[in-house]
């Protein structure tokens, strides 16, 4: 049962990482060679339980603010 979370968690943690990475790279006001980012990116990937509510909230808030 342990294996089965632990193979859950990597697929979505890899899923995860490439969506971040896609935004990352498309994204024209961050350094690509900046150490802290790409810490950031994995950092935040290996943590995508908590740091995937926090990162919605974030987005939903910013399209929020841009509609009106």
């Amino acid at each position: 049962m342990l294996s089965v979370a632990v193979v859950y968690y990597i697929v979505i943690a890899v899923l995860v990482f490439s969506f971040w990475l896609k935004v990352f790279m498309a994204d024209t006001t961050t350094e690509k060679t900046d150490l802290m980012s790409w810490l950031v990116l994995i950092i935040g990937t290996s943590l995508w339980p908590l740091v995937l509510p926090f990162a919605y909230l974030e987005i939903s808030n910013k399209v929020s603010r841009q509609r009106h």
